[in-house]
C-alpha cells in the first residue's frame, strides 16, 4: 500500500508536494536551503498552493508527511510540527532521508546554494564559500563507502568528475527524491 495523503519535501527555495500521484513544485520566498525561514508567508503560500492545486480540504484533519533531511534539527522539527498543526493536520509523519538511498552507496546532494554529504557525521556546507566540488568530494574521500552518488538540483552534476573516487550520479539527478516519493510504501506511523 503506497502512502496516500501529502508528502512535502523542501529542498533550495521550493516546497515540494506529493499527492495523488501528483509533483508539485513551487520556489517560496519562505524557504531558504531547504528550511522554512518565513512561518507567516510560508503558511499563506502553503494554503494558496492548495487551494491552487484543487487539493482537498479533507486533509486538514488528517496526517502529513514531511520528508526530514539530515540537516534538520530538533529546533526545526518542533517549528514543522507545530506550523503544520496550526494549519490543521492531527500529525506530522516525517520521513526520513536516509530511507531512500541504498546502504552501499555514498550520497552527496548538490544544490542551488548548499552541499549535503550524507555521512556518518553528515556535513553541510554554503556553495557561497565552497565551490570547487571535486576538491570538496576530494577532501572527505576517507569517510565514503566504494561509490559516491550526486543528486539535487545543480545542473553541474554531471560535469562533476575526481581522480581520487569513482563518482556517480542519477539520471533524474535533480528529481531524485521526489520520484522516490511517488513510490514510497506507508509507514506503520
Amino acid at each position: 500500500m503506497f502512502l496516500k495523503g501529502l508528502i512535502v519535501y523542501f529542498c533550495d527555495n521550493c516546497l515540494h508536494l506529493i499527492y495523488n500521484k501528483k509533483v508539485i513544485v513551487k520556489s517560496l520566498d519562505s524557504i531558504n536551503q531547504g528550511l522554512v525561514v518565513d512561518r507567516t508567508s510560508f503558511m499563506d503560500s502553503f494554503l494558496s498552493i492548495l487551494k491552487k492545486e484543487k487539493i482537498k480540504s479533507k486533509l486538514f484533519g488528517d496526517k502529513i508527511y514531511v520528508v526530514k533531511d539530515v540537516y534538520f534539527n530538533n529546533r526545526d522539527v518542533y517549528f514543522l510540527d507545530n506550523m503544520f498543526m496550526e494549519l490543521g493536520f492531527i500529525k506530522v509523519v516525517y520521513l526520513d532521508i536516509w530511507d531512500f538511498f541504498e546502504t552501499d552507496y555514498s550520497y552527496i546532494g548538490i544544490f542551488k546554494d548548499y552541499i549535503v554529504f550524507y555521512l556518518d557525521s553528515p556535513i553541510i556546507l554554503s556553495l557561497e564559500y565552497f565551490n570547487d566540488f571535486p576538491k570538496l568530494i576530494d577532501y572527505f574521500k576517507d569517510y565514503y563507502k566504494k561509490y559516491i552518488v550526486l543528486f539535487g538540483s545543480n545542473t553541474n552534476i554531471p560535469l562533476i568528475h575526481s581522480n581520487l573516487v569513482s563518482i556517480y550520479y542519477i539520471d533524474q539527478f535533480q528529481s531524485y527524491i521526489t520520484k522516490s516519493l511517488l513510490k514510497v510504501k506507508k509507514y506503520g506511523a
